[in-house]
């Protein structure tokens, strides 16, 4: 047992993103092979995982800060207005953009009510992602990663094995190859803003608007004006991410040492 501790406790990244993977994929695969269409897909694999690694290597203290992060509330409100601003404005941006490129003008007519939409977002930001999600990748993953690699590596790793989670999705036909990248752009945008608020509670936040965002927004288009329309969000998100290194650098993405925002530092 000790020896298996300190295996764990040595290679706490590879224990992670391989319980994460093993944990979302192995309630997916089983049900799709018998079920088909009817498919849970596990969305709290990256926060179980992040807990019992989190408990395994560091004891109590690790998850205790893994929890500390995701009630931290007392931040700037200016990270506020990113988490709920930046996404919902760059897909608005994106719907504004694509009749420029031959699309339809938008059918606004096609989204929902906000009182409709309102209890759905409610149940998708628990089922659906962001609270399953967050805890693990900002909050166990993100500190772990730039202790050894600069915010730009470390995001970029952390965005590839994101998307590489959501891969069984495409057995259903639930993953586009513009879904993949933008993914990756917005581990980029996520680690800037956990970076700057040590709060797993905005990446929550920012996870339920951009997701949320995506999905109901983009009624107004279909076909083929819908993904153009996508495409474009992906160009915007890379100048967001782009943006964000040019301003800050790509070792810390904040204006503080790395060891002052990173509150789930590895132990």
């Amino acid at each position: 047992m000790t020896s298996f501790l300190n295996l764990v406790r040595r290679h706490q990244l590879t224990a992670f993103f391989s319980l994460a993977l093993a944990l979302t994929w192995l309630a997916f695969i089983p049900f799709y092979l018998s079920n088909g269409d009817s498919i849970p897909w596990f969305t709290f694999g990256p926060m179980v995982a992040g807990f019992i690694v989190a408990a395994l290597s560091g004891g109590w203290a690790s998850v205790k800060a893994i929890l500390a992060s995701m009630v931290k509330w007392r931040v700037h409100p200016f990270w506020y207005l990113v988490a709920f601003g930046l996404p919902f404005g760059a897909q608005l941006a994106s719907i504004l953009i694509n009749p420029q490129f031959g699309a339809a003008a938008p059918a606004w007519g096609n989204i929902p009510a906000f009182s409709q939409i309102l209890p759905i977002v409610a149940l998708y930001a628990v089922f659906s992602g962001p609270l399953g999600e967050e805890p693990g990748w900002r909050g166990f993953a993100t500190p772990r990663l730039l202790a050894g690699h600069s915010a730009l590596a470390g995001s970029l790793i952390l965005g590839v094995i994101w998307a590489i989670w959501h891969f069984p999705l495409g057995l259903v036909g639930d993953l586009s190859l513009y879904g993949t990248i933008n993914v990756v752009l917005a581990a980029v945008v996520f680690t800037w803003l956990y970076q700057n608020t040590g709060s797993v509670l905005l990446a929550i936040l920012m996870h339920v608007t951009h997701q949320n965002s995506v999905r109901f927004l983009g009624k107004v288009f279909t076909g083929g004006d819908y993904v153009q329309q996508q495409w474009i969000g992906v160009a915007i998100w890379a100048a967001i991410a782009i943006a964000i290194v040019a301003f800050y650098g790509s070792e810390s993405f904040a204006r503080r040492p790395r060891a002052e925002v990173a509150v789930a530092s590895a132990v």
